[in-house]
């Protein structure tokens, strides 16, 4: 593994601890404890933070200004890859992880806004966490043909495995979710108007069209 990319793990271990709350010197190690062929130890924190990258108050480590902007690129890459592996390429979240890992290295900014631009925009990886937003995201570009689309662009008789849910209200996604729609679930769209009927396995389900036009799908 190249030097770089030892900072490139490291602060990328620091974003995703901070948006759990907190990062410390030894979660920081702990998280790297069993990585080949590099070890993280204060040697390599004390040179992030005369790079720049890191501050140190006690043992709690924050990213600079600095820091995040080179950080937030490789959260990005490596959450769009995760949703490509699995909402396009149908890989499980286990064989999903290298994966992805190599892909945060290797795309290139402007494949790595086609992605984007592909999967729909995406908000979130499959696991939850949120992808930085970017350029693409903001012009909401839609150039390139998406694979991944909500219901309210599709015609009756369409199928679709649903690949995520961009709705904001944890109770309305618990309902949905409760009633069968979930990432991974196939389903088919019976009507459009004057409200969506979609079918789960042998289930019919009623859905507003504002609900509807949050729920996206690869096209079977």
């Amino acid at each position: 593994m190249k030097i770089v990319h030892i900072a490139d793990e490291v602060i990328e271990t620091v974003w995703t601890l901070l948006e759990k709350g907190s990062c410390t010197r030894e979660m920081v190690k702990s998280a790297h404890a069993g990585s080949a062929g590099y070890v993280v130890d204060d040697e390599v924190l004390g040179g992030l933070e005369k790079s720049g990258l890191i501050h140190f108050a006690g043992s709690d480590i924050s990213l600079t200004e600095e820091g995040r902007a080179q950080a937030m690129p490789i959260i990005r890459r490596h959450r769009l890859a995760e949703r490509l592996l699995v909402d396009v390429l149908g890989m499980t979240f286990e064989e999903m992880e290298e994966s992805a890992c190599e892909y945060e290295h290797t795309l290139a900014p402007g494949l790595t806004e086609a992605i984007c631009t592909l999967l729909g925009h995406p908000r979130e990886c499959p696991h939850g966490s949120p992808i930085p937003e970017g350029d693409c995201c903001r012009r909401a570009e839609s150039s390139v043909k998406t694979f991944v689309k909500s219901l309210d662009a599709l015609s009756i008789g369409d199928e679709i495995r649903i690949t995520f849910i961009r709705k904001s209200d944890p109770v309305l996604v618990g309902k949905l979710v409760s009633f069968g729609v979930s990432p991974g679930k196939r389903l088919k769209i019976r009507q459009k108007f004057p409200a969506y009927i979609i079918q789960i396995d042998n289930t019919q389900i009623a859905l507003e069209q504002d609900i509807a036009a949050g729920i996206f799908g690869l096209k079977l």
